[in-house]
């Protein structure tokens, strides 16, 4: 059964999400450490599917025309997330990553504040946008429409076919020494999108990664960062009962076979409920630190 998307009750999506997947590449995409890709390889084209069919857009006339009074709320669901897949290899994930979410983040803030109709195809909707300085209702120094960076990961202390649900980084939860989730975060603190100040890794510089204080001292406008909020979903994939040295990068990089990638697969559904949920999240209320369905 599909998870319900968008009832009447929630029109107007709040949050952007970036849902990108970390693994590893050719000859590797299809071992246990990519199972995020090999999630998302089933989860995008139902979210195209579903999502779409359920676009609030009902009001907007030919596409690519601008409605008479632009609102965010006549844009499609389409407007307010993509799928990327990182294709660089595990351990070096960060860079890429918060690069494209960065540039996406951009250029929907523009499409997000002029209420513009996308273009029918999906590929084409960023075409030609240039990034805004978007500015948040209500601080004149915040900046950019709150977004939640999605990151679907391989999960070794799950059971295979289970989903571990953590939101933010290892102050929340341990990263459990993943590291491309290490990656991601110390990225994102090198350039400023995450705020705070737990170390990522013994790698991470805090005096470099403190972002609009260090502007703060250096005499510049204090901006408010964006409203960034890190939802990790780990698919799990078990552990090798050996306890060899190599015996975990052994397994990690093995092959799935078929009754794996079905195991992965058949978490779409539920994947795509959290998605729902995370769409529509004002930022405020309780949610789960730690979950696994």
């Amino acid at each position: 059964m599909q998870p319900p998307i968008a009832s009447a009750a929630k029109t107007q999506p709040t949050r952007l999400l970036f849902i990108a997947s970390i693994g590893n590449q050719a000859p590797y995409r299809r071992t246990r450490h990519s199972a995020g890709h090999i999630l998302l390889d089933e989860l995008a084209p139902r979210l195209r599917t579903n999502w779409s069919q359920n676009s609030n857009n009902s009001n907007i006339g030919v596409s690519g025309a601008e409605t008479a009074e632009p609102s965010h709320s006549h844009l499609p669901i389409g407007a307010y997330y993509t799928t990327w897949y990182s294709p660089s290899y595990m351990n070096e994930s960060g860079p890429k990553l918060v690069r494209q979410l960065s540039k996406w983040l951009g250029r929907q803030d523009e499409v997000v504040s002029r209420g513009t109709v996308l273009p029918s195809k999906a590929e084409s909707w960023l075409e030609g946008l240039v990034p805004a300085q978007t500015q948040s209702a209500g601080n004149s120094n915040a900046k950019g429409y709150p977004a939640t960076l999605v990151i679907l990961h391989d999960e070794l202390e799950a059971p295979l076919g289970k989903i571990s649900l953590k939101r933010g980084g290892p102050e929340n939860a341990s990263l459990r020494g993943h590291r491309g989730l290490i990656s991601v975060l110390e990225s994102l603190r090198g350039k400023g999108m995450y705020a705070h100040g737990s170390k990522v890794s013994p790698n991470s510089n805090p005096s470099r990664d403190q972002g609009p204080q260090a502007q703060k001292k250096s005499g510049k406008e204090s901006i408010v960062p964006r409203d960034l909020s890190i939802l990790r979903v780990g698919i799990g994939i078990g552990r090798p009962e050996s306890r060899a040295k190599n015996a975990v990068a052994d397994y990690v990089l093995t092959e799935m076979d078929a009754a794996e990638v079905d195991a992965v697969h058949q978490t779409v559904g539920p994947v795509m409920g959290i998605l729902e949920e995370e769409l529509f999240w004002n930022g405020q209320e309780s949610k789960p630190k730690s979950k696994k369905k």
